[in-house]
């Protein structure tokens, strides 16, 4: 009995531990007074309208209304609220903007600034004033996020448990279908959480957005747990029901990584005898490896003879467009371009940052008022056309005249996706995979804004690409040729096996992407 009192009363001191710990955090954090608050808020809203053409966008084509919800949040500003939930409601501010490249800065990228971008004058501020973002990170990090991590995905239109797991003494099998969340349908209930999850990717044949983490905002979690209902194949129903600071045991062992940068080699590169394939796996587009990539194919041409040449970019979340460069440049026949149209929003901020105005534009012959194709109606835009050489041939190519094949996943981003956007336009590469369902297309870099009293620091895109459009739907960008999305039970071999999935093997016994160019392969 003295056993379990000692038990219980160091559970309690546990949770006052924690609790006083996030107390802690918040006291802190930089203070500001009710009325910067509401200033502060209104600097935000203002600065994302006068910068993101995505936001209209996303109101015109996805029905998403950043000015209302931006009024919704505002009002949650009261006379007694705290620092902490203050960077919460201008966190969820940013959120509801619902891009990718509009976000809070976090600490990697707060210290590229600070390293490369303020010795250049890109930024309007210094690095003393950095201070009070790196304390707000580390709170947002600490209590916008609950514990949890289920290993959720998404395919073929619905939510699976990926990995079978233990919670409480119960067991979940792998491969249960998620039908509700809090007793709402789980579509419905995601769709509603614009404000606490970005960018929600965007499930175009089923016109839903989806979002696998959904359940990570700790704000969700109401009186401290979240509700999930589940079937299995052999209609089953189970029902979690998991705290906000609780995780699970998982049955299985989780191998590898599927997402973003989950590939922690470098550059991986195999020659397949039999079929001539070269193989070349980049993980992130980082220049050096596109000078990687470029010598060891021209070490292989030396001894091989290569037929095709397989590019991998799953899970390559972007980077520097000159990576792809340095190696298609010695394979590729003819340049690698596209007639670019891109837009911005002719507002005073940007007009002032770009230091341009109507006459500027009217006279520069690259710059437009008129496209000449579907344009967005709710907000005035300038338009840049140009013709855009992302890749030239050397002088000196290797000797090669096969296809070029992209493999690409959901999990690609930024300069990523521009190269699955050139091999589209391109007879010589092709792409085979998954789109990323995300808005897509060729950015610019994104402005980086202070807010003047709390010194938070966030980013937005001042770009939207409209190329080739045909109507304002298009803008979407995301295309693949070949079309080859993972089943649950391939995506539930590469998470479980003890195998290399980007090793020869596994390629050529396993990976459906990889089957696809040797199917078209032998087509031709």
């Amino acid at each position: 009995m003295k056993y379990f009192a000692f038990i219980v009363i160091y559970l309690l001191f546990a949770d006052s531990l924690i609790a006083k710990a996030q107390l802690d955090s918040k006291d802190k954090l930089p203070k500001i007074s009710y009325t910067e608050m509401l200033e502060e808020h209104d600097s935000l809203v203002f600065y994302i309208k006068q910068i993101s053409p995505v936001i209209y966008y996303n109101q015109e084509v996805r029905g998403i209304d950043f000015d209302k919800q931006s009024r919704q949040l505002k009002r949650q500003i009261k006379p007694k609220t705290s620092m902490g939930e203050y960077l919460q409601i201008i966190k969820k501010t940013l959120n509801a903007a619902q891009d990718g490249h509009t976000s809070q800065v976090n600490s990697t990228l707060l210290d590229i600034v600070k390293k490369y971008w303020m010795p250049a004058k890109l930024v309007s501020f210094d690095s003393a004033s950095t201070a009070n973002m790196y304390e707000y990170i580390k709170y947002l990090k600490e209590a916008y996020y609950a514990k949890p991590e289920l290993n959720l995905i998404y395919t073929s239109g619905e939510y699976y448990n990926l990995l079978g797991f233990s919670y409480k003494g119960k067991n979940y099998p792998s491969g249960m279908r998620l039908l509700s969340c809090n007793g709402k349908n789980i579509h419905n209930f995601v769709k509603r959480l614009t404000a606490l999850v970005s960018p929600l990717r965007w499930d175009r044949a089923k016109n839903r957005v989806y979002d696998e983490n959904f359940y990570w905002p700790a704000e969700i979690y109401k009186n401290g747990v979240l509700k999930l209902d589940f079937i299995d194949k052999n209609k089953n129903r189970y029902q979690l029901t998991i705290g906000k600071q609780d995780t699970v045991t998982f049955l299985t062992r989780k191998n590898n990584e599927y997402g973003y940068f989950s590939q922690t080699d470098t550059v991986v590169t195999h020659y397949f005898d039999k079929t001539g394939v070269f193989y070349a796996k980049i993980p992130a587009m980082r220049e050096e490896l596109g000078d990687t990539i470029k010598l060891r194919l021209i070490a292989a041409f030396q001894h091989k003879k290569i037929k095709a040449i397989v590019i991998d970019i799953r899970g390559n979340g972007g980077g520097s467009d000159n990576t792809y460069s340095k190696f298609l440049s010695k394979l590729v026949q003819d340049t690698l371009k596209k007639k670019v149209v891109v837009a911005r929003n002719f507002s005073p901020y940007i007009q002032a940052h770009y230091h341009i105005n109507r006459d500027s534009i009217l006279q520069n012959p690259t710059y437009t008022f008129d496209p000449g194709i579907p344009k967005l109606k709710s907000q005035d835009m300038y338009y840049i056309k140009q013709n855009f050489n992302f890749v030239v041939p050397d002088s000196v190519t290797l000797p090669f005249d096969g296809k070029i094949y992209v493999l690409q996943d959901k999990f690609i981003y930024s300069s990523a996706s521009n190269l699955s956007s050139l091999a589209k336009n391109s007879e010589q590469l092709i792409s085979i995979g998954e789109t990323p369902d995300l808005l897509s297309g060729l950015q610019a870099s994104t402005l980086m804004v202070m807010l003047p009293f709390s010194k938070f620091i966030f980013r937005v895109e001042p770009q939207i690409d409209l190329t080739d459009i045909k109507k304002v739907d298009d803008i979407f960008q995301n295309h693949v040729e070949y079309p080859v999305q993972y089943t649950f039970e391939a995506l539930y071999l590469r998470a479980t096996t003890k195998e290399n999935v980007f090793g020869k093997d596994f390629l050529q016994k396993h990976d459906p992407m990889f089957a696809k160019v040797l199917e078209l392969e032998q087509q031709k």
